[in-house]
């Protein structure tokens, strides 16, 4: 896949479902600097993302991730966004050097049903039988990492799983998702190789040079900031732009409006804004 099939299709397959009961979400911290995301298994043989969305939808829960990655038993799957991806997880605890919880965007990957579990190790895992259920999972998987390093602008090189933060001293000791990638000949090494192929565009004939792809990133994310916007502000916005207080600047690349909703305003932008208010008012 290319970068831009990457983010059609996990935009096609994600829905924002905020778990505002979580304390990770209550709490209201965030992350100012993305440094990368760790990439969780659930650790139990539980296909449905449903079920740990109502799992942490609670007060009590005491663990809280970005997205929940599952369903791929009955087809490619979905991607459930249960925290803003600015927010600051419950993810994967602390080590002897601090955590990734404060650097790190983190989601779960549901695992299919059938095995049981001995500490970190599958027990009774069918290869054969999981390997479509794999394939989905991690098609979407890549996609999914391609689409938040492109949007948090974070490199490759901070791509990991769970078992890695605790080797790196900034996580718990839990194994996934080394238990079950190796199984199916896939690793966290295959993964960041695979993201990093895409955001390089080396499948295409007509590769991008490094100087381009930078460029395109940061007009890239730049878009999806501008445009990125909360629920909440939804009936002020519509408002704004009907009575012509706000117009943006050009267009994107898919040709929608550029609102720059999340720029900072600057004191002439102030002025001009406070003035088309006064004209629509009769006062100017």
């Amino acid at each position: 896949m290319t970068v831009q099939e990457c983010i059609s299709y996990v935009e096609s397959h994600m829905e924002v479902r905020y778990a505002t009961q979580n304390g990770a979400y209550r709490a209201g911290r965030t992350i100012s600097n993305h440094q990368g995301c760790v990439n969780h298994s659930v650790g139990c043989a539980q296909p449905k993302a449903d079920v740990f969305f109502n799992s942490m939808n609670k007060t009590s829960a005491q663990w809280g991730v970005n997205a929940i990655l599952g369903d791929f038993h009955t087809g490619e799957g979905r991607i459930l966004v249960t925290l803003d991806l600015k927010a600051r997880p419950w993810g994967c605890g602390a080590g002897s050097k601090g955590s990734w919880n404060n650097t790190k965007i983190q989601w779960e990957v549901c695992e299919p049903a059938g095995h049981t579990y001995a500490g970190g190790t599958m027990i009774a895992y069918d290869v054969e039988k999981n390997q479509a259920y794999f394939d989905r999972m991690w098609k979407m998987l890549v996609a999914w990492n391609v689409y938040c390093s492109v949007k948090l602008g974070y490199p490759v090189s901070g791509i990991s799983d769970h078992a890695e933060s605790y080797r790196a001293g900034y996580g718990s000791n839990h194994s996934d998702m080394v238990q079950w990638l190796p199984k199916h000949g896939k690793s966290m090494d295959a993964l960041r190789t695979e993201v990093q192929a895409i955001l390089e565009n080396k499948e295409d004939d007509d590769m991008l040079t490094y100087e381009q792809w930078k460029e395109y990133m940061t007009k890239y994310r730049q878009e999806l900031q501008d445009n990125d916007c909360g629920d909440w502000s939804k009936e002020a916005r519509e408002w704004s732009i009907r009575v012509g207080l706000f117009a943006g600047n050009g267009t994107t690349d898919d040709g929608q409006p550029n609102m720059m909703w999340q720029d900072q305003l600057s004191r002439e932008q102030a002025a001009q804004l406070f003035y088309r208010f006064a004209k629509n008012a009769g006062l100017a």
